[in-house]
């Protein structure tokens, strides 16, 4: 078998990068690591790279352009550029809503200014003026949070504690869309790393310390409830949006987590912020997950609609068939079957299933479509359950 690549594309960080590199070159594991290249791309031009890890297209459109034309070809990207391409925070809180977790009330707000050409005719749809008091009274009062549906950093974010300091800071947001949100005052602060959907690192975590010296090691900062609380949280949150490399940020007060950051597909890795102690977790967790990840093999999608490159549906390509082929399988109940062969499953559903005894195309046909919604459970797009059972019943004959 050839050597299987994985690429980084980044930016300034200085030492994530290379450390990674380096773990995943020395395990010799038939996967190699290098920095991804670029000059340019042509159309549906087909990436050498199984696996690659973005840390900086938020930046650069360039190369968010290039990492969905990468997609297309088969390559894993972590983030999906599709997902990311899609997000904000404001939709994140409204998610954490339908999930059941606990957010802060928030408050999407009309931007200060516009690029040019925006004229006031553009705004018909708006109301004017905005109806400060009434946004301000469904957040709790004073003191409130100001910052972007978009963006990280904490670039923008605002701690304003009367009107006339929120008009100041709303003032100075441009032409940002800005979200107002309810201050939530905590007893304990957390950021968790979320790898792979699956791995999960809780940190203490101080947004008011000078920076980078936020992260602190204690790990008995949370009780055993608010620990599994936390994590339940996190898992649900990153599988819902999607994410494979994220941090999410909960403020605790009266043993109720609060999630209020959690939109961070290029989490913040240097070591002078982690600590070295939570930096090598982070290389060698992001080395396992995608180490497994490339020596699984390229993937392809099944479909080209929107809904199907968001959602990861993929299967895995074998050497000897046409990226279409789709086998059939005439296993016996009880044995295991590849569910990512189904339309419209990826590696995460698939895992979703086998977790509630759904590992083969019987079991997966005898369900039902009431069943694999279940136990898939919340999704940002929905699924096609009826389809996949009547695929597995195809399958299964």
């Amino acid at each position: 078998m050839s050597t299987r690549k994985i690429g980084v594309i980044v930016g300034r960080e200085w030492s994530w990068p290379p450390a990674f590199i380096e773990e995943v070159n020395r395990r010799d594991a038939g996967v190699s690591a290098e920095f991804v290249k670029l000059g340019g791309t042509h159309m549906a031009e087909v990436s050498s790279y199984d696996v690659i890890i973005d840390r900086i297209s938020h930046e650069i459109p360039y190369y968010r352009t290039y990492l969905k034309t990468a997609a297309l070809s088969g390559t894993r990207v972590i983030n999906n550029p599709f997902w990311w391409s899609a997000d904000d925070k404001f939709f994140g809180a409204s998610l954490c809503v339908k999930l059941g977790i606990a957010h802060p009330k928030t408050v999407a707000l009309p931007s200060h200014s516009y690029v040019e050409g925006v004229v006031e005719e553009s705004l018909r749809n708006l109301r004017y003026p905005i109806p400060w008091k009434e946004h301000v009274e469904y957040v709790g009062s004073f003191p409130a949070i100001l910052k972007p549906a978009w963006g990280g950093g904490f670039k923008q974010v605002y701690k304003v504690n009367n009107f006339e300091e929120l008009w100041r800071a709303y003032n100075e947001t441009g032409t940002e869309c800005m979200m107002l949100q309810e201050y939530i005052a905590w007893e304990k602060y957390v950021r968790c790393i979320v790898i792979g959907q699956e791995q999960i690192m809780t940190i203490k975590f101080d947004a008011n310390a000078p920076w980078p010296n936020r992260y602190f090691r204690d790990d008995h900062y949370l009780t055993e409830e608010e620990s599994r609380l936390v994590m339940a949280d996190a898992l649900k949150i990153n599988r819902a949006l999607g994410y494979d490399m994220n941090t999410v940020e909960f403020a605790l007060k009266d043993g109720v987590p609060y999630a209020i950051d959690f939109t961070n597909p290029a989490p913040d890795f240097d070591v002078n912020s982690l600590t070295p102690h939570y930096f090598d977790w982070v290389v060698k967790a992001m080395a396992d997950f995608t180490i497994s990840l490339a020596l699984k093999g390229r993937t392809t999608p099944t479909e080209y609609a929107w809904g199907h490159l968001i959602g990861g549906a993929v299967a895995p390509v074998a050497a000897e068939q046409p990226a279409a082929a789709k086998p059939k399988a005439a296993l016996k109940p009880g044995t295991g079957d590849d569910l990512t062969l189904i339309n419209g499953i990826g590696p995460v559903y698939a895992r979703r299933l086998e977790d509630v005894g759904i590992t083969n195309f019987v079991q997966l046909a005898a369900a039902g479509p009431d069943r694999v919604r279940e136990a898939i459970g919340a999704t940002r797009l929905p699924i096609d359950a009826e389809a996949w059972v009547a695929e597995a019943v195809e399958r299964s004959k």
